[in-house]
């Protein structure tokens, strides 16, 4: 099963499901009269382990993560070209004046996640729905894909291919032994003054690494999208190499360096 297939696992088998549950779990008591549209959403992609801005704002996904998290994309009814996928997070806006008053393209008053498409409508779970923010539960809705109140789509950083196959990318939010052993390799181009970014110091992919990886790309003139694939990680590695064997290090002490790294992330 992959991070699609898992979240959306995940997102309709709460349908039926009133706030408290998502409330306590994001504010740690159930906020009554809070709309909790967003919440549902935080509450799904972390239960799926996907890295994913965790919010009560419709808007803030794309607002907060757009580039780092995932890619923001207009409603068909703003742009034609867009075609909404399986896993997108989709927002509403039900009065454009206040998207407009606002002059903030990512203003929403409503959000939800898309379980499925065709050639005419696409079919979302959302979390407070059908009723005020207290009565509101989990349901399945439809929308016309050409509906004036989606505002746009935030499709986030699946690692999954076109044929639905977890790729090896290591994207923002991930947390592995790949992970850090790609984390010691960027402090070493730190320490060996290749990168000038600072990296988190952290078990996972947070926000320096982000930084260094997008820094390492620019240097490499690779693709810059924060996401560490073959090409990164491989260009990265014979410049840390090259280095070494070129200064008193030698392949030797950078297996140490690196074995010291690893273990200090881990602690």
């Amino acid at each position: 099963m992959n991070e699609i297939e898992r979240l959306i696992n995940i997102a309709v088998k709460q349908v039926g499901n009133s706030a408290e549950k998502y409330r306590n779990w994001y504010y740690g008591y159930n906020a009554m009269g809070v709309a909790w549209c967003a919440v549902f959403v935080s509450w799904c992609f972390d239960k799926a382990g996907i890295g994913m801005i965790k919010t009560d704002g419709a808007g803030c996904f794309a607002r907060e993560g757009n580039g780092e998290y995932g890619t923001w994309y207009e409603s068909e009814f703003s742009n034609a070209s867009t075609t909404p996928k399986v896993g997108d997070i989709v927002t509403f806006v039900w009065n454009y004046s206040g998207r407009y008053d606002n002059q903030d393209k990512y203003y929403s008053d409503h959000v939800g996640i898309v379980y499925a498409v065709d050639s005419n409508y696409i079919y979302t779970v959302e979390g407070n729905a059908g009723a005020d923010n207290d009565t509101s539960t989990v349901k399945y809705k439809s929308y016309s894909r050409t509906n004036g109140a989606i505002n746009g789509y935030f499709r986030p950083n699946y690692k999954v291919t076109e044929k639905g196959e977890e790729e090896m990318n290591f994207r923002q939010g991930d947390k592995s032994d790949g992970v850090l052993a790609y984390k010691a390799l960027l402090l070493l181009a730190k320490d060996y003054n290749i990168i000038k970014t600072k990296v988190d110091n952290s078990n996972s992919f947070g926000k320096g690494t982000y930084e260094a990886t997008i820094e390492v790309q620019k240097l490499f003139n690779l693709e810059v999208d924060g996401i560490a694939g073959k090409q990164t990680i491989s260009a990265l590695s014979s410049v840390v190499h090259g280095k070494a064997v070129t200064s008193t290090k030698g392949h030797n002490r950078i297996i140490d360096d690196l074995s010291k790294k690893l273990e200090e992330m881990k602690v």
